[in-house]
């Protein structure tokens, strides 16, 4: 009996909104939503920086997770989201493999993107 392959899970595109989930279960989802930007810089704002980035993973302890103030940006890349890591001291992760810095990865639904030690389960939300 031949064993069934599911497909791989497809791209998400660049439009709607997209969900951050905390593998931490104690932790609320964040909704991004991608209308209207090229891009979206992620990372965590502190008391020591003006700088507050798009994406501000703050609320999920990112400095005590080492996150970065600019650890990597969400872009549109023919239609499709990607992921670059920004230099992060902590590295970008996909499922796993470390990114390469200045390099655009794109994100699949169901991705688990990890910021240093904070993991984030990427869902497409419907609008």
């Amino acid at each position: 009996m031949a064993r069934q392959v599911s497909p791989p899970p497809k791209p998400i595109l660049d439009t709607g909104i997209i969900q951050l989930t905390p593998t931490i279960n104690t932790l609320e989802p964040m909704q991004v939503d991608l209308g209207g930007n090229d891009g979206y810089v992620i990372g965590r704002s502190d008391a020591r920086s003006t700088f507050v980035p798009d994406v501000d993973l703050v609320i999920y302890s990112a400095l005590e997770r080492g996150v970065s103030r600019r650890h990597a940006t969400f872009v549109r890349n023919e239609g499709i989201l990607h992921v670059i890591d920004l230099n992060s001291v902590n590295g970008t992760f996909i499922n796993g493999n470390r990114l390469q810095a200045d390099v655009p990865y794109p994100i699949h639904n169901g991705d688990l993107l990890k910021l240093g030690d904070l993991s984030l389960s990427i869902s497409a939300q419907r609008t």
